[in-house]
């Protein structure tokens, strides 16, 4: 079970899949949601005071509307994704060792506005999945791929089995502007921590390193925003026909 906060996003959940919805949680005033809920047959319980939402942390801005979620039908394991997946032309994330929820919240809901096929990310050393992260992705969460795994090099080694290339974004001298890359119709992109960037063997296991040229003062992007631009950049010349 996952949970998205907030009006907004419940709403935009109704709109893509309100299957998945199992239940919401509202405050009474909020009259137009509720008459969104009856319309679409929407299970739901009406608070009638705001006690039962203060179980959740303060910093969510939930807005007193919490919808329950199941996604049990789509928890497969990395390896099966990739025998599954039939796509000629593929896009996946992999996140090494991001610190800060919002960063991670962020960074989903960009992938999913992109269409980004799955995101792997550590076992450890890397923030949990929490409310926040869930109410900072925007409900993006519960559309995602998501695989959690213990050894890097070897998921590396699983997705080059399967024809995947691999980019590792650094700012590392050698790396290649990310404007001028050639991407491989199966690619996976590597973000690193907000602080040290990409592990060292992570770097050595990677076909090429890529980064974002700076015009202005700065040396570096938040990693969300970098993310971003990586992503685009990449789906937009594996795709250019679409």
């Amino acid at each position: 079970m996952s949970y998205i906060f907030g009006n907004n996003a419940v709403i935009e959940q109704i709109k893509k899949d309100k299957e998945q919805i199992v239940i919401v949680n509202v405050y009474k005033d909020n009259k137009d949601l509720i008459n969104i809920l009856k319309n679409n047959n929407i299970r739901s319980k009406i608070h009638h005071n705001k006690n039962w939402f203060n179980k959740f942390d303060n910093n969510l801005n939930h807005q007193f509307v919490v919808a329950e979620i199941n996604c049990s039908d789509r928890k497969i394991n990395l390896e099966n994704f990739l025998n599954l997946n039939k796509n000629n032309k593929s896009i996946i994330l992999m996140l090494d060792s991001i610190q800060d929820p919002q960063n991670f919240g962020a960074i989903l809901r960009t992938c999913d506005a992109l269409g980004i096929d799955a995101i792997i990310y550590k076992d450890n050393n890397q923030v949990k999945i929490n409310d926040f992260v869930i109410k900072t992705s925007m409900g993006a969460i519960n559309n995602l791929n998501m695989f959690k795994v213990v050894n890097f090099s070897r998921t590396i080694e699983l997705l080059k089995k399967h024809g995947y290339w691999i980019y590792a974004s650094t700012i590392n001298s050698k790396a290649i502007d990310n404007t001028k890359v050639s991407y491989n119709d199966k690619t996976v992109i590597i973000v690193g921590n907000e602080h040290s960037g990409i592990n060292k063997l992570t770097e050595k296991n990677s076909d090429y390193l890529i980064t974002i040229n700076m015009y202005g003062s700065v040396q570096s992007l938040n990693v969300s925003v970098a993310t971003g631009v990586l992503l685009y950049e990449a789906r937009k010349k594996i795709f250019k026909n679409k």
